[in-house]
């Protein structure tokens, strides 16, 4: 394939992709309303987790402190009796108390919103007292909905306040869960604060400068914040972030657990007691509030970390606020942008690789990453994302999207591609090919292979002496049966030319370490097989053929050659490659069937037996080689031949010496005695040895003169 076509499917296979991306991206977010819920759902289990696991607000400000009326103050032993009971004069005694023990701000998470039945009301003239001479005093009133119109503090009381704000957390009605308050309320007219937000303000005022900076809606509604004051402990002015853009989505709490803040029995205030004593340095300058704790008063709410009690929701929202620790949602057009990204880095992946487990990993890579993106955004800078399970269910849908389109639109092509060829290899190396097939470097690529060439000795004069069509039926059943070896051993069949057969090993991935014995493998066995169809030449032609082949590893370039558009052929070039052909014609001087490279050797000499034949600097090379002849399989060598063996290469050793008498004499022995025929080459060599003597710098390299 050009590298203009290939460029051109790239960028179809890129544009299919993307197509296929934004269909599953707005299909997610135009889901039928039957998923929405469960959607919902699932991002704000995603964000309870964040928010309670990771939550960067575990700490509880010391400048808050609750007085609670728990169970031990509602007992009729130590505390002040049953809730039905209880008299407003007792939060009066604690409001007194509190404010001798200079309490900052005082809250009360109660809706005195009916008048005391006690001595006819009197009650209720004595905690409007309490709280008129305190000053500080908070009190909090409901907003009611649109049947019921807001619930405030009766009359007196409401006067004698300094500061009213509304109790009503926000509450997502998917899971009635409270994430925070809204600031203020501007359907009421004048404008009101939240409770927390109100206590706040006055705190800030009241510990700076002494004077109650006034709710201003126009300061208030500055784009995407809201300004609490003026002037906080650094003496700036202190501006809460709202969740998002979206306002109605209000102010989000940071929590910690309700055990992590100062607690005071509301009892031991009463009292005055020696508990409430060894506290009192948790009032002086805090902020104070006051609520029901008690199990049975069931002013219960379920919050990211677990069900919380009222006056806690406002401790934990006071507490953000205090330690400037918000928690905001990432801008959509950045969570867009990191879709974006997410999406074209999967594309990517999906193009460069086509291996299924790889693609698998890739998954999980991504979704890792983007789940890590998503924690490491809430731990550093306390943002959230607005839609972390539609980013998953994107990442896996673009996947099971892309994997469909590749398996259908490629399966058509693979099909005939693996008939094609399964002609020039065995299928399991065409089915690896098939599945690794945008791994394939069809434009050249340096590999570490094994070369193997084959050719019929005296094939000319065989073909000349042959009809044509004779010719035709004797080289297709030659061709054939060797072919099928050499491709049962995982060899790739590169060539024909007449008889002559070339085949590489690792030209498509195959283990390097296999490559030689696989090779040898299929040379021995050819061998054998052109034994057997010999007795059928030679009944059906007259004649019987004897096959030389060369084998050699090492580096060469691997890919098409060719002119493109008009003849190609995926082949291999390179100094390795040309030598094994040399080896195959190099039989002829020694003759041997097969003869093999030193690399061959080293790699199969455990399956093999080998013999060494010589150093020879063939044509056109100045550095010498050592060539070697394929025996046979270990195991399978009869004796004979193996002491034969031994005694050749003790010969050579005096050739490579320059002992002509002795090695002479041994292969003299081997060649009368046993017919050796590479021992007859060098008989014929010591002749002219002998006659000319040895020359100058003899390393016993032989230089062959023939290719």
């Amino acid at each position: 394939m050009s590298v203009l076509n290939k460029d051109r499917e790239l960028f179809k296979k890129a544009l299919i992709i993307a197509v296929i991306a934004i269909l599953v991206i707005l299909a997610v977010f135009e889901m039928n309303p039957f998923f929405q819920p469960y959607m919902k759902a699932a991002n704000l289990g995603i964000q309870n987790t964040l928010i309670s696991q990771y939550g960067t607000n575990k700490l509880a400000s010391r400048d808050i402190t609750v007085v609670t009326i728990d169970d031990k103050t509602l007992s009729d032993t130590v505390g002040l009796g049953r809730w039905q009971d209880f008299k407003r004069s007792y939060y009066a005694t604690v409001i007194n108390h509190l404010r001798r023990d200079g309490a900052l701000v005082i809250g009360t998470d109660i809706l005195f919103s009916e008048k005391s039945q006690e001595a006819g009301g009197k009650d209720d003239d004595i905690l409007a007292k309490s709280i008129e001479n305190a000053g500080n005093v908070v009190l909090g009133f409901s907003l009611g909905n649109k049947e019921n119109a807001s619930i405030y503090p009766i009359e007196s009381l409401k006067k004698a306040s300094s500061e009213l704000g509304y109790f009503d957390p926000l509450i997502i009605y998917a899971n009635k869960f409270v994430y925070g308050f809204q600031p203020v309320d501007s359907i009421i007219k004048p404008a009101k604060e939240g409770f927390s937000f109100a206590i706040s303000r006055k705190y800030f005022d009241l510990k700076n400068n002494g004077k109650i900076t006034p709710l201003d809606k126009n300061v208030t509604k500055i784009p995407g914040y809201y300004l609490i004051t003026n002037k906080d402990d650094t003496g700036n002015k202190l501006y809460i972030p709202f969740v998002s853009d979206n306002v109605n989505e209000g102010i989000f709490i940071n929590y910690t657990q309700s055990a992590n803040f100062q607690k005071i029995s509301f009892t031991d205030v009463y009292h005055d007691n020696g508990d409430y004593n060894k506290q009192k340095g948790w009032v002086k300058g805090k902020i104070v509030l006051i609520g029901s704790t008690a199990l049975g008063l069931h002013d219960e709410f379920y919050t990211p970390d677990g069900t919380m009690q009222g006056v806690f929701l406002h401790a934990n929202m006071i507490n953000t606020i205090l330690n400037k620790n918000f928690i905001t949602k990432v801008s959509i057009l950045h969570e867009i942008f990191f879709l974006i990204v997410l999406t074209l880095l999967l594309v990517i992946f999906i193009l460069k690789v086509s291996n299924k487990l790889y693609q698998i990993i890739i998954v999980v890579v991504l979704t890792l990453i983007m789940t890590a993106f998503e924690g490491i955004c809430f731990l550093w800078f306390g943002k959230l994302f607005n839609f972390p399970m539609e980013l998953f269910i994107i990442i896996l849908g673009i996947t099971i999207g892309t994997t469909l389109y590749k398996y259908f639109h490629e399966e058509k092509w693979k099909r005939a591609l693996k008939w094609a060829l399964s002609q020039y290899l065995s299928e399991e190396l065409v089915v690896n090919i098939l599945d690794k097939f945008e791994e394939v470097k069809l434009d050249g690529k340096r590999m570490n292979i094994t070369s193997f060439f084959s050719d019929i000795a005296g094939f000319t004069s065989i073909s000349e002496n042959m009809e044509p069509e004779e010719l035709v039926r004797f080289l297709s059943i030659y061709l054939k049966e060797v072919s099928d070896i050499i491709m049962h051993d995982k060899g790739f069949i590169n060539k024909y030319e007449w008889d002559a057969v070339m085949a590489l090993w690792g030209a498509f991935w195959w283990d390097e370490k296999e490559q030689a014995i696989l090779a040898c493998r299929a040379a021995l066995r050819q061998q054998e097989k052109i034994q057997e169809l010999n007795q059928a030449f030679l009944k059906n032609h007259g004649f019987e053929i004897s096959v030389r082949m060369g084998i050699n590893k090492g580096v060469a370039v691997v890919g098409n050659i060719g002119s493109v558009g008009k003849k190609i052929e995926y082949t291999a070039l390179g100094d390795s490659v040309n030598t094994a052909s040399r080896f195959e014609g190099i039989n002829k001087l020694y003759g041997t069937l097969i003869c093999v490279g030193e690399s061959v050797m080293e790699e199969a000499k455990s399956e093999f037996v080998f013999r060494k034949l010589d150093a020879i600097q063939v044509k056109g090379k100045e550095k010498p080689v050592h060539i070697y002849e394929l025996i046979g399989e270990k195991g399978k060598v009869p004796r004979e031949k193996l002491a034969l063996i031994e005694e050749f290469e003790k010969g050579l050793a005096f050739y490579v010496a320059g002992n002509i008498m002795e090695w002479k004499e041994i292969f003299q022995k081997l060649y009368e005695e046993q017919h050796d025929a590479p021992s007859f080459t060098f008989l014929n060599r010591c002749g002219k040895l002998i006659e000319n003597g040895l020359p100058e710098g003899w390393q016993g390299v032989y230089r062959a003169t023939e290719k």
